[in-house]
């Protein structure tokens, strides 16, 4: 995913969920089907204590037991184990037993040479692919614990203890620990996964201008949590919409949160035909054929959960999900969902898209996923040029071509914070600080746009503060935005984001 850089949308981010395969196979494992049924259940609500306690014992030659002893040590992140196990030719003869083996085989290869980190307190372990990243577990491990009491709160599940994450290097890793096919993981720009108990992420340096990596780590929580509560039951559109809903919830609130709205995207994206009904988008949005519909289909289930949820009440969510743990079928899910809300989902359907018909149309173009922005290549041009005249300290000769770039994209975050950083390191700092002072000249979320805005806007109190974590939050290896705009050996003063400061420093992507 490296490259020159290019002015283009966003990962998404925030991010795929590939829904638990069920037994596939025409001729399923024989042996004790009860033992191993409640192992499983145990397995998908993530109590793995439970299970081990459960299969503790079994016999081994029990084809439906040693499967989901495999599927317990891919849980336990022993892939080297499950690998080991699922390589039996009983249980590799079903397509299920062959599946998790190929997930086992491919975690085992992913994970080899890498470092767990742990933070006790917390709760959390972390394994990294590459060893410069461990600056980032402290400011994960803060931001997970804030996510598990926020989904405590707002759906009722307590996640486990550990909460394992994967920090890998690209989407090869990623599809390799995930099952999610490669070219589906590039065709929609997926950057993170929730499966198997664990949220598996791309690194920050896997892109050239970072991604939201926290609200992913949310994103992808989220899942998880909506997995354990339901048993895996909760169907697609639940756990997507779900999970962007909650993907903000763990921090103060953005201007840029709901740019392009949801609602308008659903909504245009409906008409243009690219959306799909609720109940038929497929195994995983990340497999949508493209980009395109793939955004979409987000907005329409972020829309349609705000939507749900603020027409039910606080209560709704939480007793949803414990209905949802029985749900064996589309008709018990709609059973749990009319028991709940007084409607089932094609009620709700109809009375939400009665709604979003009252949404306002007025998005501009570019910021649609089938939009394009206007003089995109000269801008993209302008904008190459200005930043490698800038690194060489012609800095009077960058900030002529940004100004350029700007004045063809006023409201590209991009455009104007490169600009200031030019102007800036011109000694022009009266032209340079307009550009990054209000949140609604621009439409998309840049770091350096936050980092500039802390320096020059926040002071020393809490603006500066929150500006700089949105900087980390979004591209935490760019040594300006990591350093908060000092120069080195100036470092940060809190200790997480200056630890992520010196890697940045010492190990840029």
């Amino acid at each position: 995913m490296n490259g020159k850089r290019r002015i283009r949308p966003a990962p998404l981010a925030l991010a795929a969920l590939v829904l638990a395969s069920g037994t596939a196979s025409g001729s399923l494992p024989l042996g004790d089907l009860d033992r191993a049924s409640r192992a499983r259940d145990a397995i998908l609500e993530m109590e793995l204590g439970a299970a081990r306690a459960v299969l503790e014992g079994a016999d081994p030659s029990d084809p439906s037991l040693a499967l989901e002893q495999g599927r317990l040590f891919i849980y336990d992140a022993d892939c080297d184990a499950a690998a080991a196990l699922l390589a039996r030719p009983d249980l590799a003869a079903t397509r299920e037993g062959a599946a998790l083996g190929d997930i086992a085989r491919g975690c085992a290869r992913a994970t080899a040479a890498t470092v767990v980190v742990e933070d006790q307190p917390r709760g959390i372990w972390v394994r990294l692919q590459d060893d410069d990243d461990r600056a980032f577990v402290p400011l994960l491990a803060e931001v997970a614990d804030r996510v598990r009491a926020v989904l405590a709160k707002d759906l009722g599940v307590e996640l486990p203890r550990p909460l394992r994450i994967d920090l890998v290097r690209d989407q090869h890793t990623l599809a390799a620990h995930t099952g999610l096919p490669l070219e589906a993981a590039q065709t929609t720009g997926t950057v993170a996964v929730a499966k198997w108990g664990r949220v598996i992420m791309i690194s920050p340096r896997a892109t050239l201008q970072g991604y939201g990596w926290l609200d992913t780590l949310a994103h992808e929580m989220t899942h998880l949590a909506l997995s354990r509560g339901t048993r895996d039951n909760a169907p697609l559109w639940l756990q997507e919409g779900v999970a962007k809903r909650e993907e903000v919830r763990w921090r103060a609130p953005d201007p840029l949160d709901d740019i392009p709205p949801v609602d308008a995207v659903a909504l245009l994206g409906l008409e243009k035909g690219l959306g799909r009904p609720l109940d038929k988008l497929g195994p995983s949005i990340a497999m949508l054929p493209t980009a395109e519909e793939a955004s979409v289909a987000f907005a329409e289930v972020a829309s349609f959960i705000r939507y749900w949820a603020a027409e039910n009440g606080d209560d709704a969510l939480p007793q949803l999900l414990v209905r949802l743990k029985e749900a064996h079928s589309a008709e018990d899910v709609d059973r749990a969902i009319a028991a709940v809300s007084g409607a089932d989902l094609a009620g709700w359907d109809k009375r939400w898209r009665g709604w979003l018909s009252a949404t306002p149309r007025d998005v501009p173009q570019e910021l649609l996923p089938w939009g394009s922005v206007p003089n995109r290549k000269e801008v993209a041009k302008r904008l190459r040029l200005g930043e490698l005249l800038d690194e060489r300290g012609h800095h009077t000769a960058a900030a002529t071509q940004l100004a350029r770039a700007q004045v063809l994209a006023p409201h590209e975050a991009t455009a104007r914070s490169s600009l200031a950083a030019a102007l800036l390191a011109s000694g022009e700092k009266g032209s340079a600080a307009p550009l990054v002072e209000k949140v609604e000249d621009v439409r998309n979320s840049v770091g350096r746009w936050w980092s500039l805005h802390g320096l020059l806007h926040g002071g020393d109190g809490p603006e500066a503060d929150q500006a700089f974590w949105n900087g980390v939050g979004l591209n935490p290896l760019d040594p300006d935005i990591a350093c908060e705009e000092k120069p080195a050996p100036a470092l940060p003063a809190d200790a997480v984001r200056a630890g992520i400061c010196e890697t940045a420093r010492r190990a840029p992507r």
